[in-house]
């Protein structure tokens, strides 16, 4: 009987230390990903964005569908239509409101996208109400809109630092590849020429 006891302790232990059930934002394994995003796994790590959004536009509206289709966006230079998913995504319907079920990666994805369209007041606004600073990502973007601000001619940086007012049509530079995926990924081999994240996408409505 008490061996019995200890066997479903076992159990117990096991499930309550998987990565997964102990961190909500920990990356599931390829094995869980559904076939859609398996099949734009394969492409992007082909670095074949543009394929990837392809197969991902007509997904359905699952979240980690519709983060990877904002990642793939991004790297495409696709920024309007990467601020478009990723905020249908992150915000609640009709308000400035970050939803609580949504991962921090899809978060900050937002967050870059932002800045990204010349908005860095928002991606901050993002950033902050994530509360993980020390997040490499996060790092990295702060870093971008602290670099970004001494370029600024001083009565314009004054106005960022009190106000908090970017200039209009505004570009804060990023020297890193902007978007974190919900899974990992390791590239297989540089994209073949004709194949390039240029090429054509239709997104579903």
């Amino acid at each position: 009987m008490s061996a019995r006891i200890k066997s479903n302790q076992s159990k117990k232990q096991a499930t309550n230390t998987s990565p997964v059930a102990s961190n909500p934002n920990a990356s599931p394994p390829k094995q869980s990903l559904s076939p859609a995003l398996q099949r734009a796994l394969g492409l992007i790590q082909k670095n074949d964005y543009a394929g990837a959004a392809n197969s991902l536009s007509a997904a359905g509206r699952d979240p980690q569908v519709r983060n990877t289709l904002g990642v793939c966006l991004m790297r495409m230079g696709r920024v309007d239509a990467a601020v478009d998913t990723l905020r249908s995504l992150v915000l609640m319907p009709g308000t400035l409101i970050e939803r609580c079920d949504v991962s921090n990666a899809a978060k900050r994805n937002f967050a870059t996208a932002l800045l990204m369209k010349g908005l860095p007041s928002g991606a901050l606004s993002v950033l902050a109400e994530i509360h993980e600073p020390e997040n490499l990502m996060a790092i990295r973007l702060h870093a971008a809109i602290k670099q970004w601000e001494k370029s600024l001619p001083w009565l314009r940086r004054l106005d960022w630092k009190i106000n908090g007012i970017e200039p209009s049509h505004c570009c804060v530079p990023l020297d890193f590849e902007p978007g974190e995926f919900d899974f990992e990924v390791n590239p297989k081999s540089p994209i073949k020429p004709g194949k390039s994240s240029k090429g054509s996408l239709k997104l579903a409505a």
